[in-house]
């Protein structure tokens, strides 16, 4: 096949030579203000993701996984701790808490979402637990509801792992900042991209942004005093100034992520699909940014060399669950404790859905998809 033919993965990098120009235009503005970490690109950018999102407080931070981090340690998760996170994640998302010299405590899967149950949530509370970590996975968010009163009720603070729910919203709150704080990630292949890595950290809390913006820079409260012990997690300027960039074409390129989803939803359900392919239900009052698009499969593996060969690319986030990495194997847990998470490890498979997708496109991988599942006689 033509190689100008195939349906790619992921977008990334500039769309065109305009926007490339305006990079290096932009890039060079930070090399003339020396604004090489932090300072005024990073703070322009700041400002314009408070207003687009909603939230008191936004901090650019060098990338998603430092985000998480600062936001755990803001809270108060400390050595000897507990975190409460989903079973099935980047992988992140459980080490920040290890990092910190806690232990993170799995949690099973919403069979319908693939984000964590809520119900299962209060079994796993113990006096050792100082926070709750709902992953907003593939672009939208968990029951925030539910976990926020188990939030309530308990006194444990929730931190979002927002890394792929950039601009959702769950109920008319910004995702990120319904609970005491959450991060996310601007990783090239995220739906609001940098040009290397990058996140950003976000509440509503004025105490915990303060902790957030000491822990960034080593904790230091200025003029060299440190009280706590903090990372060097600062974004640079560089970043900054692209993303602002990117932020300006956020919406037109979220459109198109609509579109697409709904043409693969469409043809899904026009080429009778449906009951040879699961797709996830949506959180109730939850919108999607559709970062990716997710369909469960039988023989998933075969399926995806089988599109590959015809000229389309897919993708399977994730291969395992969290607790069955080899580097938590201490812990002891068992693939019979997590049988949706697992799975989910067997049967997901992203497909294509990025904004440079033309129209039909997704009919196409659709159509594909039939001429391999159609049933064998």
């Amino acid at each position: 096949m033509n190689d100008s033919a195939r349906i790619r993965m992921v977008a990334v990098g500039p769309d065109d030579e305009l926007e490339k120009q305006a990079w290096l235009n932009a890039l060079e503005n930070v090399i003339d203000n020396n604004g090489y970490c932090l300072g005024a690109a990073v703070e322009e950018f700041e400002s314009r993701c408070k207003e687009e999102l909603g939230v008191r407080h936004a901090l650019g931070v060098s990338n998603g996984t430092d985000g998480l981090k600062l936001a755990l340690k803001a809270v108060g998760v400390e050595a000897g701790d507990e975190v409460i996170l989903p079973a099935y994640s980047f992988f992140s998302t459980a080490s920040v808490i290890a990092h910190l010299g806690a232990t993170p405590v799995f949690v099973d899967l919403d069979p319908k979402t693939l984000l964590i149950d809520p119900e299962q949530i209060p079994t796993f509370i113990t006096e050792k637990t100082k926070a709750i970590m709902p992953v907003q996975l593939y672009g939208q968010t968990a029951d925030m509801s539910s976990i926020m009163k188990i939030s309530t009720d308990s006194g444990i603070p929730v931190v979002e792992d927002a890394a792929q729910a950039f601009g959702v919203r769950y109920k008319d709150q910004p995702a990120g900042a319904i609970g005491s704080a959450g991060a996310f990630s601007f990783y090239p292949t995220k739906n609001l991209a940098a040009a290397g890595d990058a996140g950003m950290v976000v509440t509503q809390d004025d105490e915990v942004a303060e902790r957030m913006r000491q822990l960034r820079v080593h904790g230091d409260l200025g003029g060299y005093r440190h009280h706590s012990l903090g990372w060097n997690a600062r974004m640079d300027g560089f970043q900054g100034a692209i993303l602002s960039i990117r932020l300006e074409r956020l919406a037109g390129q979220q459109q198109a992520r609509q579109r697409n989803a709904q043409e693969y939803i469409e043809s899904l359900t026009q080429l009778q699909l449906l009951d040879r392919i699961q797709l996830l239900e949506r959180t109730p009052g939850s919108d999607h940014c559709w970062h990716q698009f997710i369909i469960l499969v039988e023989d998933r593996d075969k399926v995806r060399q089988q599109l590959s060969e015809k000229g389309i690319d897919s993708g399977i986030y994730y291969p395992g669950t969290l607790p069955a990495q080899p580097c938590f194997a201490e812990l002891g847990y068992k693939a019979e404790n997590f049988p949706i998470a697992q799975e989910a490890a067997e049967k997901v498979l992203a497909l294509p859905i990025h904004h440079r997708l033309k129209e039909g496109d997704p009919r196409r991988v659709v159509e594909t998809l039939a001429e391999i599942l159609q049933p064998t006689h």
